[in-house]
């Protein structure tokens, strides 16, 4: 979702409309809807460790990861906090009542804002310097606004600290209680935070003391005993647990939300891909980064660096880093500087150059396209297939990566993991590790550098074929609405745990005789087999689910219907069968996708759909391997 269409749906919430949900992940034959995390964090570039005595320790041999969701003020996930954090981008606006320069102003898609955030005078954080003056007619916007949360935030009374002078107000589901604030302590209630967005409006700010370092802090806290557990307000505290510490009092080494802190506990590792705008980021220099003192962490490049890592060193789990497809190689070695210094001792680098870069759903696939048949031009002459040229060339700059951040870390080059991203089933995997038309260029098979080859094997994909919706819908019929068929078609069983062959989309022409975990089962014996030809493990860089709706299809009952689905019992059964058939193919770590999201057209990616969500049968079923043990020698 690109800034101009966030903006606009921002406004549109704050009118009373509401806003989808988007989510993204891949597959091995389709492309999803992905989504772009965009914005921000406060001031001080925070300390490695949680105050935690376990924080640092090992996962205890967790076989499992998971992806962190996208980053977003629409998106259930709550990282920090601090929702500054994940604020929107400052969008400009002006009132009739007060300033006759808006009259002329007709946007009827935002009639809030003059479009003028080009003018907005800000620092190198994204904190706002100043504001036109009364008598500026050179522009039409007298105040900016930022969107802290788009219906999905707690009720109750949040504390807003900032330092500098000027006026800030609040709209939407927010409203400031005067009685209770002062000079850089505002007092805000929320209420019927999902009918609603919550705004917070720079009206004026003082050009010499402006107003910066402003934290947005939700109710509730934790004990002073262990600030990784959530505590709702005092009485969940005393005696060993300690007092009550509000989000407000937090140590600056503490910057993550306790639930989510505790939820992300245990996993081997966190794939960062949404949290790095893998899919979209066209960030090429080092110095353009996204800082770690940035204003907020939905930034069009991502999430600084910085906090990635200390969130794995937090939680104990290996980070999974996506770099930049359009990286420089100064990009590279400053990365891996970086990463080698901040990163954990007892904790290894998993490391990706891009994501799907098989999959034209994404731009930086196309780029890389292009590329290809710039560099092997005779080849592309000759009738050479433009695709496989592509991966060539990603496996080519993914082995060049490799070898340059391997370098930098030295000594330690065996904390680095090189993981290759093919779509699942053996082709790619062996194009990508032999490097046809780029090996002689190396001197070397890219097989050399890379050290993992991870895949997607996602299940059910299909089943949202409008060419299955027919048969599809006899089913809504049975007594039990479908759930039944729908569940013979995921696992390939009956209630009884008898195998159903054919599946019951086979006539109907699903291409997957055997059922959906069946199919995945295929490509994940395939992928294994070209893994093997290299001597190399096969991981998951995501998977799960894939329960979509082809775009454009306004079939309600058919999206309500696959919603219903993953909340059923037997989805959480499904998962624990695919973990065993990943078990059997001999698969090793397995990062699912993802973490929370809001089910929707677009996808039902999140193991949860808030939270507190813990009983969603998804999550259970992954919470079980999580803090299970790993399955292969070595590991």
């Amino acid at each position: 979702m690109q800034f101009s269409t966030f903006r606009t749906s921002m406004i549109a919430l704050a009118l009373g409309a509401s806003v989808a949900a988007c989510g993204g992940g891949g597959d091995s034959t389709t492309s999803d809807q992905a989504d772009t995390a965009t914005l921000p964090e406060t001031a001080t570039a925070t300390a490695q460790a949680v105050t935690s005595d376990a924080a640092m320790t090992t996962t205890g041999h967790s076989g499992v990861g998971i992806n962190v969701s996208p980053l977003t003020t629409y998106s259930p996930e709550i990282p920090t906090i601090d929702l500054m954090k994940r604020a929107g981008a400052w969008f400009v606006g002006c009132s009739t009542a007060t300033n006759a320069m808006c009259k002329d102003f007709t946007g009827a898609a935002r009639p809030l804002d003059t479009l003028e955030e080009a003018k907005l005078d800000v620092d190198a954080d994204g904190w706002i310097r100043s504001l036109p003056a009364a008598g500026d007619t050179s522009v039409k916007f007298r105040y900016a606004t930022t969107v802290l949360s788009a219906g999905i935030a707690p009720d109750g009374v949040y504390v807003v600290r900032y330092d500098g002078i000027g006026k800030i107000s609040y709209s939407g589901v927010a409203s400031k209680i005067e009685a209770q604030s002062k000079s850089g302590r505002d007092v805000v209630k929320v209420t019927n935070s999902s009918s609603g967005g919550i705004f917070l409006t720079i009206n004026a700010t003082d050009k010499t003391n402006y107003l910066r370092n402003i934290r947005v802090y939700p109710p509730g806290g934790a004990c002073s005993s262990d600030y990784t557990t959530f505590a709702a307000d005092t009485s969940a505290c005393g005696g060993a647990r300690g007092t009550f510490v509000p989000f407000e009092s937090f140590p600056a080494t503490n910057p993550w939300y306790p639930p989510f802190y505790t939820d992300l506990k245990g996993f081997r590792t966190l794939r960062f891909m949404d949290w790095m705008a893998a899919n979209t980021s066209l960030l090429a220099n080092w110095s353009d980064r996204p800082q770690p003192t940035a204003r907020a962490w939905t930034t069009p490049y991502g999430v600084p660096i910085e906090h990635m890592i200390d969130l794995a060193n937090a939680v104990g789990a290996d980070p999974w880093m996506n770099l930049p497809p359009h990286a420089t190689d100064d990009y590279v070695h400053q990365f891996a500087q970086l990463a080698h210094k901040r990163l954990a001792k007892n904790r290894t680098l998993n490391l990706e150059y891009g994501n799907e870069t098989w999959n034209y759903a994404f731009a930086p696939t196309k780029w890389m396209y292009d590329q290809a048949a710039a560099h092997w031009p005779a080849e592309v002459a000759k009738g050479t297939s433009i695709y496989g040229l592509q991966l060539s060339w990603y496996a080519e700059r993914l082995t060049q990566v490799c070898d340059i951040v391997k370098a930098e870390f030295g000594a330690d080059a065996n904390r680095v993991r090189c993981i290759s991203n093919t779509q699942a089933g053996g082709y790619g995997a062996s194009q990508v590790l032999a490097c046809p038309y780029a090996a002689a260029e190396l001197g070397k098979t890219c097989a050399k550098s890379i050290d993992v080859v991870a895949i997607a094997p996602y299940f059910g994909h299909y089943i949202g074929s409008a060419k299955l919706r027919p048969t599809i819908a006899t089913w809504y019929g049975d007594a039990d609405g479908g759930m039944g068929k729908m569940f013979e078609e995921l696992t390939g069983l009956d209630a009884a745990g008898n195998v159903v062959t054919p599946s019951p989309l086979a006539a109907a022409g699903s291409g997957a005789p055997t059922g959906a975990l069946g199919l995945a089962k295929t490509w994940m014996a395939q992928t294994k087999a070209a893994a093997d030809t290299y001597g190399k493990p096969m991981w998951a860089y995501e998977g799960g689910q894939h329960l979509i709706v082809p775009g454009g299809d306004t079939d309600t009952t058919f999206v309500n219907f696959e919603i219903a689905a993953n909340r059923d019992a037997r989805m959480g059964s499904a998962y624990e069968q695919y973990m065993a058939d990943w078990k059997a193919a001999g698969g090793q770590t397995f990062a699912y996708y993802n973490h929370v999201a809001t089910p929707s057209k677009f996808g039902m990616w999140g193991l949860k759909e808030t939270l507190t969500d813990a009983k969603n049968p998804k999550w259970q079923a992954v919470v079980k391997a999580r803090d299970g043990t790993c399955w292969w020698a070595g590991c």
